[in-house]
């Protein structure tokens, strides 16, 4: 190497640029400090209710969209899910006798887990509990005892300190063929589980989540009245993947579905569509939170406005009325 070399230099004092540099450093740090300090804030102020049904698909169709609605208001809701397709009250206490007698017997998930009613019960500090009855006996009285008073024990006994809540659920669609063979209409059926959830929510001390109360005032109020038949649709001989016109309906109605490799047109006047689905998680919210969920923003993808908004006054005023109030 020559004796004559010197380092190439930049021109640049490095004392320059390189303190500007640390500051600016430090500052993003401190800022992304506090930007996480800020969000550990928030997430505090997030309000957190858990919440176990005891039901069926009636408690999974008024909770689908209930943690969404939930979080547009800043609160989170944990479900927990003691729910099988089609129980009754009888059959959930007969579960949970048997799970006392033999502890292996756990018919209900937590995810992969399997548990009895009373490891679900004891699983956390639930806030709530809610109880129902399958919707075909729900306007029956007597088929709520002495089933509901048993499942009443293993909450005190499990769960002493969460509060119990009375699931109403709704009245079939007008066309159903259970009021067809009972030889009742929608509104019998209504003023029949009105009747029943209330003398229950009475004689447990469990305030109603008034989802059925809900339901009737949507398909009363004028201009939402449900069209139940379609005059321009062939139900005799339906065009394959055709359906007709239910405006304003709250349950599935008609739907095609495969029937030994054939598709075959068929009629659920049971469960909510989205639409009830919607309406019974705004209901849900408002008890079991206490705030107004008209408040809410929540809209499930292909609602429009106008239908949100709808259905959370209906909600609200469903709430704000109950009987048991």
């Amino acid at each position: 190497m020559s004796k004559n070399y010197k380092p190439a230099t930049t021109g640049v004092n490095l004392k320059t640029w390189i303190r500007p540099l640390l500051s600016l450093v430090a500052i993003l740090f401190l800022t992304s400090g506090l930007s996480a300090q800020q969000t550990v804030e928030a997430d505090d102020k997030t309000e957190v209710v858990r919440v176990l049904t005891i039901g069926n698909s009636f408690a999974n169709n008024a909770c689908l969209y209930l943690k969404p609605i939930a979080e547009s208001a800043n609160v989170r809701i944990e479900i927990g899910t003691a729910n099988l397709g089609g129980c009754t009250l009888e059959r959930h206490a007969r579960l949970a006798a048997q799970s006392d007698l033999d502890p292996s017997v756990k018919p209900y998930r937590d995810g992969r887990e399997k548990k009895s009613l009373q490891e679900y019960l004891r699983s956390q500090k639930w806030d709530f509990v809610t109880l129902q009855q399958m919707s075909a006996l729900s306007f029956q009285p007597e088929s709520y005892h002495p089933y509901l008073e048993q499942l009443v024990g293993h909450i005190k006994e499990n769960a002493p300190e969460t509060a119990m809540l009375m699931h109403q659920t709704w009245a079939y669609r007008s066309d159903s063929r259970l009021l067809k063979s009972k030889k009742m209409d929608q509104q019998a059926m209504y003023e029949g589980l009105q009747a029943a959830y209330a003398d229950a929510s009475r004689q447990i001390s469990a305030p109603i989540i008034p989802v059925g109360i809900a339901f009737q005032l949507a398909r009363n109020a004028p201009g939402h009245e449900v069209l139940v038949v379609d005059p321009d649709f062939d139900y005799k001989n339906p065009v394959a993947g055709s359906l007709p016109k239910q405006t304003n309906s709250l349950t599935t109605g008609w739907y095609w579905r495969d029937v030994n490799g054939k598709p075959k047109l068929q009629l659920d006047t049971n469960h909510a569509n989205k639409k009830g689905c919607f309406l019974g998680g705004l209901v849900w919210y408002e008890v079991l939170t206490g705030k107004d969920a008209r408040q809410t923003t929540y809209l499930p993808e292909g609602f429009d406005p106008a239908e949100g908004t709808f259905f959370r006054e209906i909600a609200h005023q469903a709430v704000q009325g109950r009987a048991d109030q």
